[in-house]
């Protein structure tokens, strides 16, 4: 099991050029193990296929990865059929880190950064960013597993608004 310390945030305008930045095409599913409590994804990036089990804690994740075969995967897709975000993520360097900037598709032009950091020491003395908006870390709404079971929350629609 690994820890995953992440910050996320909304970001409204994209004052840069993003095409020149390594991209990929993403769309996952999401549903919940009634049993551990824990949201599971399952993720298809091109030609790789996991699965990711995750317990919520805002700024600090416990989550398990796995590599998966497309079969598996269609086992998984087909029981969450509609329970799904597709979105382009950019790997943008910023000073030591990378900024994963996600634009959804068909989700009202919602657009996140999420920022990983190697502690919890390192994420809170992040300088963040001018161009960043509200931060959505510990929002529960604003999760991607939240999203595509429920949609936009009103209140992260009138933020994007």
């Amino acid at each position: 099991m690994a820890l995953e310390i992440e910050r996320k945030f909304l970001i409204k305008t994209i004052p840069l050029d993003i095409s020149q930045f390594p991209h990929k095409e993403i769309i996952q599913w999401y549903f919940n193990d009634p049993t551990s409590g824990k949201s599971i994804r399952v993720r298809h990036i091109w030609d790789e296929y996991k699965v990711t089990r995750k317990k919520w804690h805002g700024l600090v994740r416990e989550e398990i990865e796995a590599t998966i075969t497309k079969e598996e995967f269609d086992q998984f897709r087909f029981q969450v059929e509609n329970h799904f975000i597709e979105k382009t993520r950019y790997y943008i360097p910023y000073e030591w880190l990378i900024i994963e900037l996600d634009i959804y598709k068909n989700l009202q032009d919602l657009k996140t950064a999420e920022v990983e950091f190697a502690s919890k020491r390192d994420a809170k003395k992040f300088i963040v960013p001018e161009r960043f908006g509200e931060e959505l870390t510990k929002m529960r709404e604003a999760s991607n597993g939240y999203i595509a079971n429920h949609g936009l929350s009103d209140e992260l629609i009138s933020m994007i608004s």
